[in-house]
């Protein structure tokens, strides 16, 4: 049976993960009837659906109607979300979803979602990194491990955590790694970009989500995530090295490549395009990360691979997870 959802935050995260399921919903296992955001008003999350520069909704007709948002599709489909504007302790649809989704960014703590569990709700996923959550479970690598009665809160990790952690475990299954490093140009939210004007390094949750999920890695001895926030809304890059423990030249590594991406345990994760024609080419995305062909190098026993990755847009991976949650509930 389709399970009910409903999310709490209506921010960039929300907003991505609507269009997507949109774009899905007649095949899928869950519905979205319920939105609140404490910030956004309904005219103002009205005016984001409207007017957004990256997420477009122009095969959908939406209204609003009274506190509902009314969206029928170009299959004639007619759906109607619930939208309420209060504050997380006052939201007065809780209880009635399966599964709630906290896309706020605000509440990662697992005691600040414990509340949502209640009547109904047997579930609730995190949009962000949860350092306290019951499991963070990333489609294509540990998905599978998720069961009802063990799991209450759960975290899809991050966007840079879905973008290295299955391709770091299938580096190391397949060669071995002896050491790896990230490198990630991330990008910055349009209403963040004000006073914004130079570079940032900052700490990205993938330097403590790695290791835990990765054992073969090490902050101390064998991996780095070198994370810089620049001025620019656009798509995002983050390209990886590892050093292989059985080295293989690059005919042979792309040639390995190719088959995880067509029907190995990289499919659907990761895309490839052969030549760099810029980030835009990859807004919303649906893999975790592009690979750039002519970008991918090998150097003895070193490969560097270039990619882009929609930061945003991680929804793509938070949206399989759903999916997997549904058939198990």
């Amino acid at each position: 049976m389709t399970k009910i959802t409903g999310i709490n935050g209506f921010g960039r995260f929300g907003l991505h993960l609507l269009e997507y399921w949109l774009d899905r919903h007649a095949d899928c296992g869950y519905r979205i009837d319920f939105i609140n955001d404490d910030t956004l008003s309904l005219s103002q999350a009205f005016d984001s659906i409207r007017h957004d520069e990256y997420v477009r909704f122009e095969r959908y007709r939406i209204a609003v109607e009274g506190e509902y948002l009314s969206i029928t599709g170009q299959d004639g489909l007619h759906h109607k979300i619930l939208y309420t504007h209060r504050p997380q302790d006052s939201i007065p649809w809780l209880g009635q979803p399966d599964i709630f989704f906290e896309c706020s960014g605000k509440y990662t703590a697992k005691e600040r979602c414990l509340p949502y569990l209640k009547e109904k709700t047997r579930l609730v996923m995190v949009s962000a990194t949860s350092w306290d959550a019951d499991d963070t479970l990333v489609f294509g690598f540990n998905h599978e491990a998720f069961t009802p009665a063990k799991h209450k809160v759960i975290s899809y990790g991050s966007c840079t955590v879905n973008g290295y952690v299955p391709l770091g475990h299938y580096m190391n299954e397949r060669y071995g790694v002896v050491d790896s490093d990230v490198n990630v140009v991330h990008n910055i939210a349009p209403y963040r970009l004000a006073g914004h004007n130079t570079l940032q390094r900052k700490f990205c949750t993938l330097e403590k989500s790695g290791p835990q999920l990765l054992p073969f890695l090490d902050p101390d001895k064998n991996y780095v995530v070198n994370y810089t926030v620049v001025p620019w809304t656009g798509v995002s890059m983050i390209d990886f090295r590892f050093r292989l423990q059985r080295p293989v030249n690059r005919d042979t590594f792309l040639a390995d490549l190719d088959r995880a991406l067509d029907e190995g345990p990289l499919k659907g994760l990761y895309g490839m395009q052969v030549a760099d024609v810029g980030p835009q080419a990859h807004v919303c995305t649906p893999y975790s990360a592009v690979f750039i062909r002519e970008g991918i190098k090998v150097h003895g026993d070193q490969v560097y691979l270039q990619s882009y990755f929609d930061t945003e847009n991680s929804v793509n991976r938070f949206h399989d997870l759903v999916e997997h949650v549904c058939a198990k509930l």
